[in-house]
């Protein structure tokens, strides 16, 4: 490979540039052997000769130079041609330099340019002029992290990756992190201008800002300065996170408030240092998670309502089998309903609601949108058990951000209530979603596809009117002023006469005295009789659950080497 490079303008100022070059190779060394003649002329001629070592790995180089000035005594000018050669060692390309300076009495130009071009590879330049160096853009850096994630307190470990193609002269290698929190917010305000006949109302739009840096770090990776040779270079680091950092958030947005944007963003930056404006250099986003500072355990919330127009009330309970989450992980809900009326629940639904506070010094904005809903069968009036209801969180949804002072991020859960002709019922549970990390929990974790046990109905199904067109008891035909009766003992429709007797009814939750057919009376005054023995089905879910785990470990021995069954944790029923 050869290079070539010209050098035109004023000497001096071409020797420095040359100097420039050479002092990229390292430190220099130098012996000059010159010999001159004057005539008229004025004629100069000398020899050079250089070596010096470089930075970088680069071998021990010598160069020769070779070079004549002449002069002209009635102009006082100057002209000169200078040939340079280098040789190196260890498989280093040689180089040759050729040299031609010109300069006038009257006319000094204060600039010089070197040209280095190499044969073989177009477009390789590298220019010095004015101080400025550009970077051949084959030349490529980036940064490689030792995981894909974080949480507050870990070790960011990784390393610089570089791919020299084009030899440039560095200063060193640097890396930068950083962390931000960064908010804009619009705020449409509406104001009253002018007096009496000239009032007016003035839509107005307001901007309001906010930033904040949680951290801001420089690690120098390699101090030292030298000539980048062709070849691929790794320089390791590690950077130590604050412990309590907000989860990665990035939201723009616009509802009738107005525009909005919230970031909550962190950045690992490698630069090589060169030179003003032209460092060759590489931006990585980092992934942060908000770390789990709680202790994860189930979570409980309830809530109930009465009718305008029908007698009893509806009373659900919900459980959460945990309070954290990750996305993409299947939740399962607990609901215990207790409906001492005649209404019908048409569906259920859960919907989680994602909340946004954003926050700034004059201004608060709260967003609050549904994002994701699963629908279930409702059940009957009278209604009285335990449903289990699977939910999969959507693998995109975002983790949770608490610990920001303008923004945060949650979500909630909310379990609707679908009643015809009436006000729905709702519950909501706070959902918190973290990254994969490790978790503190109280739940032991159970293999995937577990079976979901099974749905309990105290009490016996509700008969439908339409099944019905005669009392049970009497065979009285039902009409007009004949009306449907049910027992809320056995769910059965009997006429008026043969319901007339009343009663609480302790093991179905009927605190108050309600109509019983004649049958059933004896038994529900002792307190009922239940549809389905929660323990009986809890102890059968049990077996069927140690049966799943048994086949578990069976199908993936390498997660139980001695062979030993797992059995199932004892379940809540």
């Amino acid at each position: 490979m050869n290079y070539q490079v010209s050098v035109s303008g004023d000497p001096e100022l071409a020797q420095e540039s040359v100097d420039f070059v050479s002092s990229g190779f390292g430190n220099m060394s130098m012996n000059v052997n010159t010999t001159s003649s004057h005539h008229h002329h004025h004629s100069n001629s000398g020899n050079s000769e250089i070596s010096f070592n470089s930075g970088f790995g680069m071998p021990s180089m010598t160069m020769e130079v070779k070079e004549t000035h002449n002069g002209h005594h009635h102009h006082h000018s100057n002209s000169g041609n200078a040939d340079i050669s280098i040789n190196s060692g260890f498989g280093m390309p040689s180089m040759t330099m050729s040299v031609s300076d010109s300069g006038h009495h009257h006319h000094h130009k204060e600039t010089a340019s070197v040209n280095l071009s190499l044969g073989g590879i177009v477009g390789a330049v590298v220019g010095a002029v004015t101080g400025g160096i550009m970077i051949d853009g084959r030349n490529r850096i980036w940064v490689q992290l030792n995981q894909s994630s974080y949480v507050g307190g870990d070790i960011i470990s990784g390393t610089v990756e570089m791919d020299c193609i084009v030899p440039f002269f560095a200063k060193g290698v640097i890396v930068k992190v950083k962390g931000f929190e960064r908010l804009w917010l619009q705020e449409l305000r509406t104001e009253t201008e002018g007096e009496g006949s000239n009032k007016r109302t003035v839509y107005k739009t307001i901007d309001h800002k906010e930033n904040k840096e949680f951290f801001k770090s420089t690690i120098v990776v390699y101090p030292q300065s030298g000539t980048v040779n062709c070849g691929h270079y790794s320089f390791p680091f590690s950077y130590q996170l604050p412990s309590d950092l907000p989860g990665t958030f990035c939201h723009d947005g616009k509802d009738a408030m107005g525009a909005y944007s919230a970031k909550i963003l962190y950045k690992c930056k490698a630069t090589v240092d060169v030179a003003h404006k032209h460092d060759l250099k590489s931006t990585t986003k980092l992934i942060i998670n908000e770390k789990c500072g709680e202790l994860v355990q189930p979570s409980f919330s309830e809530n109930k309502k009465s009718f305008m127009l029908t007698k009893g009330k509806l009373h659900v309970k919900t459980w959460l089998n945990k309070n954290a989450y990750f996305p993409g992980e299947t939740l399962i809900a607990k609901m215990k309903a207790n409906n001492t009326s005649i209404k019908p629940t048409r569906k259920i639904s859960l919907v989680v609601h994602h909340t946004m506070q954003l926050r700034t010094r004059l201004y608060h904005r709260c967003i609050n949108n549904p994002i994701y809903k699963q629908q279930y069968d409702g059940f009957q009036p009278c209604f009285y058990g335990k449903r289990y209801l699977p939910f999969s969180i959507p693998v995109d949804l975002k983790p949770s951000s608490s610990l920001g002072k303008h923004i945060t991020s949650s979500y909630i859960l909310e379990l609707e209530c679908d009643i015809p002709m009436a006000i729905d019922l709702s519950v909501t549970l706070p959902l918190t979603l973290f990254a994969p990390q490790f978790l503190y929990s109280t739940v032991p974790s159970q293999p995937p596809g577990t079976p979901l046990p099974p749905d309990v109905s105290y009490r016996h199904p509700w008969e439908g009117d339409e099944h019905a067109t005669s009392c049970r008891k009497c065979n009285k035909s039902f009409g007009l002023f004949a009306r449907k009766h049910h027992c809320r003992h056995c769910m059965k429709i009997f006429c008026d006469k043969c319901t007339s007797t009343k009663t609480t009814i302790s093991k179905l939750a009927y605190p108050k005295p309600v109509r019983v057919c004649e049958e059933c009376y004896p038994t529900a005054t002792q307190g009922g009789q239940k549809y389905q023995s929660a323990k009986l089905m809890a102890s059968q879910y049990q077996a069927s659950l140690n049966a799943y785990y048994a086949q578990y470990a069976s199908l993936y021995p390498q997660i139980y080497p001695d062979h030993q069954s797992p059995s199932a944790p004892p379940q809540q029923y």
